[in-house]
C-alpha cells in the first residue's frame, strides 16, 4: 500500500489531496443527518405533547428541515465533485502506470524475453497494472469514507449503550474472515491460471493474426483451434463458479448473523423505550444509527478482505517493476571511440544461453581489423546469429573478453555503443508505420532528415518501392491500420537494409541481408556493397556463397565453436567444411 500511494502520490498529487478532503468531508454526512432527523422527531414529539400550536410548531421545525435539506444537498455536490476528481485521478494514473511499464518493458534484457516464466510474469503484469493499482486507491477512499461515517455513527451509539458496540463488532467479524479466505483463494486461482491463460490468447492470435490467416483457412484449423480456446475458458468458469458456489453458502450463513444483531441491538432499544429511559426521537436514532453502522461495519470489513484480494494482484504489477536487467551501463561507463584503431578483439569466449546446460558459444579467438568485412558461415544452429547479439551486448558473456580497441564492451555505454552498430537481423521488425520511419528508426536522432533517409533507401535499392507507393515515404506500410499498403517480403528486406544503411555506426551488422530479394536486385546490391561498407567494421551472414566471397575473410562455424578462418580462395585450396558447403551449392546450379 505505501508503494502504491507514491506511486499515485507521483502520477496525480493534487487530485489524490482534493479526493480524500471530499471522501471525509462526504462521510460525515450519514450521522449529521440521523441526528437533525432525531431533533425533528423530538421536536414533533414535545410539540405534540405539550399542545403547541402549529404555526410555532412549524417554525420550530423549519430550520431544522432546512439543515436535513442542506446537508442533502450539499452531500450530493460532494459525491458529484469526488466523482469527477477521482476519475481526472484514474486517468492520469493509469498513463503513469502503464508508462512505468513501458519502460520498464524496455529496459529488460532479451534474455527475459526468451524465457516462459517471464511471459507469466509479464502477462499477469499487464492485466494487473492496468486496473487494480486504481481499484485499490479507489477502494482505499471508500474505506476511509466508511471508516469515518462509522466513527461518527458509534459517536451517536455509545452515548446509549457500549453493549450495543460489541454485538455489532462479533455480528460482522465473521464477513471479514470469510471475505479475506475467498479473496486468497480467487487470487490463487487465477495466478495458477496465467499459463493456460496465455494459451488460450495465443489460440486467440491465431485465429485473428493476418500472419495466420492463409494456414487457418487453407488446413480448416479455424474450428479446432476455436475448440481448444473454448475448452480452456470453460475450465476456467467452471472453476470460478464453483469458489462463487461456495462463497455464496458461506454469505448466507453471515447474514442470518447479521439479521440476529441487528435485531438483538432493536429489542434492546426497544426495552429502553418501553422503560421510558429514552425518547421515541431516540428510538429513531438508535434503530437507525444501528442499522447503518452494521451495514458500514459489514462494508470495512467487506472493503478490506476486497482490498487484500486487490493488492495481491498490485503485488504481480510491483513484481515486473522489480526485474532487473543484466546487462547494464558500468558505474563509470566510457563513450565508444570516434574511430576505431585497433579493431575487434574476441578471445576465449564462451556463452550459455539462460536455463541451457550447453554452451552456445566456446572458445571463440577472432581479430578484425576496423575496416575489415568478416563473414560468418555455419550450419543453422552453430553460433552465427548468438555471436552477433554478443558484439551488440543483447548478452553479456560467460566468460572471455570481447572488446574494441583494447576496451571491453561491457566497460562501454550501453547507448553510445549502439549507436555506434547497425544492424539487420534476419528477423528484422516490419513496423506498421510510415516508409520514413521504418527507415529513420536506424539513426532516430535524424528520422526527419529527408535526405539522409532517401539516400539510405537508395542505398538499399528500396527507392523504387517507395516511389511507387501513392503517399510515398509517408505511406503506411503493413496492413494493419487504414491506408496502409503491405509488401512482398523481398520489398519488406529491401526497407530493413534501408534502416541498416541509415545508421552512421562504425559496425555494421547483416545477418541474410538478402534471404528475400530477387537475383536481380541482389546483384544490384553487391554491385554497391563495397562502396556502402567502405569504412566500416562489417559482419555478414549469409547461406549464400556469392554473398559470402565478397568478404576480406570468412570464419566458419560449427557447433559454437571456430573450425576455420581465411579467405574465400584460402579455405576452397583445402578440403574442409566451407569448401564442401560451397562445392554442395554450386553442383545444384550447374548439374
Amino acid at each position: 500500500m505505501p508503494r502504491l500511494i507514491r506511486l499515485v502520490w507521483r502520477a496525480a498529487p493534487v487530485p489524490l489531496l482534493i479526493s480524500l478532503v471530499l471522501t471525509l468531508a462526504g462521510s460525515l454526512m450519514p450521522a449529521a443527518q440521523i441526528y437533525v432527523s432525531k431533533l425533528i422527531v423530538d421536536r414533533v414529539v414535545e410539540s405534540v405533547g405539550n399542545g403547541v400550536a402549529i404555526a410555532d410548531t412549524i417554525q420550530g421545525l423549519l430550520p431544522l428541515v432546512l439543515s436535513g435539506f442542506g446537508l442533502l444537498l450539499l452531500q450530493a455536490v460532494l459525491q458529484q465533485l469526488s466523482g469527477y476528481t477521482t476519475q481526472v485521478m484514474s486517468d492520469r494514473f493509469l498513463l503513469y502506470a502503464n508508462t512505468q511499464l513501458l519502460q520498464q518493458a524496455t529496459r529488460l534484457d532479451l534474455a527475459h524475453y526468451e524465457s516462459p516464466e517471464f511471459h507469466d510474469i509479464l502477462s499477469r503484469a499487464q492485466q494487473s497494472g492496468s486496473n487494480y493499482p486504481m481499484r485499490v486507491l479507489q477502494l482505499s477512499l471508500t474505506l476511509l469514507g466508511q471508516f469515518t461515517r462509522l466513527l461518527g455513527l458509534l459517536a451517536l451509539l455509545l452515548r446509549f449503550n457500549p453493549l450495543v458496540f460489541v454485538l455489532l463488532l462479533l455480528s460482522a467479524l465473521p464477513t471479514l474472515w470469510v471475505g479475506v479466505r475467498f479473496s486468497e483463494r480467487r487470487f490463487w486461482m487465477t495466478r495458477r491460471q496465467t499459463p493456460s491463460r496465455r494459451l488460450a490468447d495465443y489460440f486467440g492470435n491465431i485465429l485473428t493474426e493476418p500472419q495466420f490467416v492463409k494456414e487457418v483457412r487453407l488446413f480448416n484449423l479455424g474450428g479446432y483451434l476455436v475448440d481448444q480456446y473454448q475448452g480452456i475458458r470453460e475450465e476456467f468458469n467452471q472453476e470460478s463458479q464453483k469458489l462463487a458456489r461456495r462463497q455464496s453458502s458461506a454469505q448466507v450463513s453471515l447474514e442470518i448473523v447479521s439479521a440476529i444483531g441487528f435485531y438483538g441491538a432493536y429489542a434492546l432499544v426497544l426495552w429502553e423505550t418501553i422503560r421510558g429511559l429514552v425518547t421515541i426521537g431516540d428510538l429513531t436514532l438508535y434503530a437507525s444509527t444501528f442499522q447503518q453502522a452494521q451495514s458500514a461495519t459489514a462494508g470495512i470489513l467487506t472493503s478490506l478482505a476486497t482490498l487484500y484480494e486487490f493488492n495481491l494482484y498490485v503485488s504481480q504489477y510491483f513484481e515486473f517493476l522489480d526485474l532487473a536487467p543484466q546487462v547494464t551501463n558500468p558505474p563509470k561507463s566510457k563513450p565508444f571511440p570516434e574511430t576505431i584503431q585497433a579493431g575487434l578483439l574476441l578471445k576465449d569466449v564462451y556463452f550459455t544461453y539462460p536455463g541451457s546446460d550447453r554452451p552456445t558459444l566456446k572458445n571463440i579467438n577472432l581479430t578484425v581489423a576496423p575496416e575489415e568485412c568478416i563473414a560468418l558461415v555455419g550450419l543453422n544452429g552453430s553460433g552465427k546469429t548468438t555471436l552477433l547479439k554478443l558484439l551488440t551486448r543483447l548478452y553479456d558473456i560467460d566468460r572471455g573478453l570481447i572488446a574494441i580497441d583494447d576496451i571491453p564492451l561491457s566497460a562501454f555505454d550501453l547507448g553510445s555503443l549502439r549507436r555506434n552498430i547497425g544492424v539487420l537481423f534476419q528477423d528484422f521488425a516490419r513496423y506498421a508505420l510510415s516508409a520514413k520511419d521504418n527507415i529513420g528508426f536506424g539513426d532516430l536522432a535524424n528520422r526527419n532528415d529527408a535526405t539522409q533517409v532517401s539516400q539510405a533507401a537508395d542505398d538499399a535499392g528500396a527507392n523504387a518501392v517507395i516511389e511507387e507507393l501513392d503517399k510515398g515515404y509517408d505511406t503506411v506500410l503493413g496492413k494493419m491500420f487504414t491506408g496502409g499498403v503491405d509488401l512482398s517480403g523481398g520489398q519488406w528486406q529491401k526497407i530493413g537494409l534501408a534502416r541498416a544503411f541509415m545508421s552512421q555506426a562504425q559496425v555494421l551488422i547483416l545477418d541474410e541481408p538478402t534471404a528475400a530479394v530477387d537475383a536481380i536486385a541482389e546483384h544490384d546490391l553487391f554491385e554497391r556493397f563495397r562502396q556502402l561498407t567502405q569504412g566500416k567494421m562489417t559482419f555478414l551472414v549469409s547461406h549464400r556463397f556469392s554473398t559470402v566471397r565478397m568478404a576480406d575473410r570468412i570464419v566458419v562455424l560449427e557447433n559454437g565453436e571456430v573450425i576455420e578462418v581465411g579467405t574465400h580462395s584460402e579455405l576452397m585450396a583445402k578440403p574442409g567444411c566451407y569448401e564442401e558447403m560451397f562445392r554442395l551449392q554450386a553442383e545444384s546450379y550447374t548439374t
